[in-house]
C-alpha cells in the first residue's frame, strides 16, 4: 500500500508541474465524528477522514482531452492513508467514449452516482458487494439519455498491490436518464477481497442489481434490489433512500435496507444535515441494525471540504 501510495504522490507533483502552465485544481477536507453505540468498542470520537484530492484537466480545440485524478485519504485518527481515487482518462468526441484506467470507484447500482462514504446515512454497497473501489481499467460514455460503463479490475479494493489469485473482476452498468429520473442495471462477476487487510479471503460474487434515482422537487428518493452468490451460496437484498430539502441548508435524509446472507440483517437510519457555511456541514443521524448483531447507535459528524482553482 505504501508504493502505491507513493506512486500517487508521485502523479500529485507531475500534475503540480504542469500546474503553472495550465491550471490545477486542489480540493480538501475533513471527517469528524462522534458516536454513541450499543457496541461498546464503538463509542467515541473519531477523526475518520483527512482527504487531499488533485484534478487536471487537459483540452484540445475539439475540448478536455486527458483528465487526471489523484486523492488520498488519511483515515480513522490518521492510523491509515490510502489512495481513494487514482486514475487517467482519455475523453473521447463529445464524451461519447471514455478510457480510464488506474484506481476508481466501481460503477455499481446506486454507487455509481451516489458515493455517500462521506455522509452517516450510506447505502448498502459496505455489506452488499464488500468494495467500493479497484484498480484496473473502465470503458464507460455517454450517448443521447444513455449512459455505460464497463470494467475489468483486480478484486483487491486498496488493500493489496495486485491481483495475487489471478481472477479479475468484470463488471459494467447501464442506465437511462432524464431530466428527473435515472434508472441503471449492473452486474458483477469475480473475486472479491473480504475484510480490512491484504491476508483476508477472497469470495466470488456474483451480482445483478437495479436502481433508480427519482427527483420530486425538494425530494430525491433512491432505491436498489440486489441479487447474486457468494461461492454459490444465494445472497440478496436492497436498499432505500430519500433527501428531503427542508431549506436550502436543511435536508432530511432516511435510509431503509435489508440483506440476506446466512441470515437476515435489516437497517433503519433517520437523520438530519445543515450547511453552516459554505463547505461546512453538521449532521446527525440515529442508526439502528437487527439481524446477527443488534446495533443502535447515534452519530454526530462535523464534515468540511473546500475546492480551490490553482
Amino acid at each position: 500500500m505504501r508504493k502505491l501510495f507513493a506512486v500517487e504522490l508521485l502523479c500529485v507533483g507531475l500534475l503540480s508541474s504542469a500546474s503553472a502552465a495550465q491550471g490545477l485544481q486542489l480540493s480538501g477536507g475533513i471527517d469528524a465524528r462522534y458516536t454513541r453505540s450499543s457496541v461498546a468498542d464503538a463509542d467515541g470520537f473519531e477523526l475518520r477522514g483527512l482527504f487531499l484530492n488533485l484534478r487536471k484537466v487537459w483540452a484540445d480545440e475539439a475540448g478536455d482531452r486527458w483528465i487526471a485524478v489523484a486523492q488520498a485519504d488519511a483515515e480513522h485518527d490518521l492510523e491509515e492513508v490510502r489512495p481513494y481515487q487514482l486514475y487517467l482518462q482519455y475523453k473521447g468526441p463529445l464524451g461519447k467514449w471514455n478510457l480510464r484506467a488506474g484506481h476508481f470507484l466501481l460503477p455499481f447500482g446506486l454507487l455509481a452516482t451516489h458515493d455517500t462514504e462521506r455522509l452517516i446515512v450510506q447505502g448498502l454497497e459496505e455489506t452488499s458487494l464488500g468494495i467500493r473501489k479497484d484498480t484496473g481499467g473502465e470503458l464507460l460514455g455517454q450517448i443521447g439519455d444513455w449512459s455505460y460503463a464497463f470494467y475489468l479490475t483486480e478484486g483487491v479494493a486498496d488493500r493489496r498491490l495486485g491481483d495475487v489469485d489471478g481472477s479479475p473482476l468484470l463488471g459494467g452498468r447501464v442506465a437511462y436518464t432524464t431530466d428527473a429520473v435515472q434508472a441503471g442495471l449492473s452486474v458483477l462477476s469475480g473475486r472479491v477481497l473480504r475484510g480490512s487487510d491484504a491476508v483476508s479471503p477472497t469470495i466470488y460474487e456474483r451480482r445483478i442489481a437495479l436502481d433508480a434515482t427519482v427527483m420530486l422537487g425538494p425530494l430525491t428518493l433512491r432505491g436498489e434490489g440486489i441479487a447474486g452468490s457468494d461461492d454459490g451460496r444465494t445472497v440478496g437484498g436492497g436498499v432505500a433512500l430519500a433527501d428531503y430539502a427542508v431549506t436550502p441548508a436543511l435536508e432530511a435524509n432516511a435510509r431503509l435496507g435489508v440483506w440476506w446472507a446466512a441470515g437476515r440483517r435489516a437497517y433503519a437510519d433517520l437523520g438530519a444535515s445543515y450547511k453552516i457555511w459554505r463547505g461546512l456541514w453538521t449532521r446527525v443521524a440515529y442508526r439502528y441494525e437487527s439481524g446477527e448483531r443488534r446495533r443502535n447507535e447515534a452519530v454526530v459528524q462535523l464534515y468540511f471540504d473546500i475546492s480551490h482553482q490553482l
